[in-house]
């Protein structure tokens, strides 16, 4: 299911990419419906959990890279603040495409419904910062700083909640069996936190070895344009 989604998800931006290119003021038209869509789908999965029961502090907080992703992505796409784009690419993109190759969705009474929201989720997180690179966003490698920033924010305050709730948030208590993660968990917990943060720099400095690369040669603009597009702020 996930790979039906994400292709059609990926055909649907490319379409939206084109669009946008030839014409910068279509670019709300086609990011707010994807801002949408992706917040709906993490709310339907709370929705779900809720209707199950299984709606507690340790499940229901967007405090997994992806559920952090599904509530910043919509101001990302309205906004295209720096920043947020950043996470939206560097973090957003490599975690849901994890995320689908590795599906961990909880079993509910609703398994079709739960898998749908989980799948339109993630597929939704890998198109997304697609659209503000195609209205003239050009990612620098410093933006892997940005990037990295929220995600140790966002750890910081999973290694807070997790103790408290008796979550797992960020996997930073225990491994997903299943998963890569379980065999990064074989040594013990905290030489697998480590692991992880290794895994997370290493991640990063790869991205921006790949984006210093794509823009060699190339001056990219540091602010995001606004003045083509339909955005109010810009009028």
């Amino acid at each position: 299911m996930q790979y039906v989604i994400l292709v059609a998800l990926l055909g649907w931006t490319a379409h939206a990419c084109r669009c946008i290119r030839h014409d910068p003021r279509t670019y709300r038209g086609f990011a707010r419906p994807l801002g949408l869509l992706i917040a709906g789908a993490m709310f339907l999965q709370e929705g779900v959990l809720l209707l199950s029961g299984m709606l507690t502090w340790a499940t229901g907080l967007p405090l997994h890279l992806c559920s952090l992703m599904g509530v910043l992505t919509l101001p990302m796409l309205l906004t295209r603040q720096r920043t947020l784009c950043s996470a939206a690419l560097f973090l957003g993109v490599p975690g849901a495409a994890l995320a689908l190759l590795f599906p961990a969705v909880l079993s509910t009474p609703w398994p079709l419904l739960t898998a749908a929201a989980f799948h339109t989720l993630h597929a939704g997180l890998v198109c997304a910062p697609l659209l503000p690179i195609a209205v003239g966003w050009r990612p620098i490698p410093a933006d892997t700083l940005r990037a990295g920033s929220v995600l140790v924010a966002a750890g910081l305050l999973a290694l807070l909640v997790n103790p408290l709730c008796g979550g797992n948030y960020f996997f930073l208590a225990r491994p997903v069996a299943g998963t890569p993660l379980s065999w990064l968990g074989q040594w013990g917990l905290l030489p697998y936190r480590l692991l992880l943060g290794t895994l997370c720099v290493v991640v990063l400095a790869a991205e921006a070895s790949i984006v210093a690369l794509a823009c060699k040669g190339e001056r990219p603009a540091r602010t995001l344009p606004r003045d083509q597009t339909n955005d109010p702020s810009s009028e």
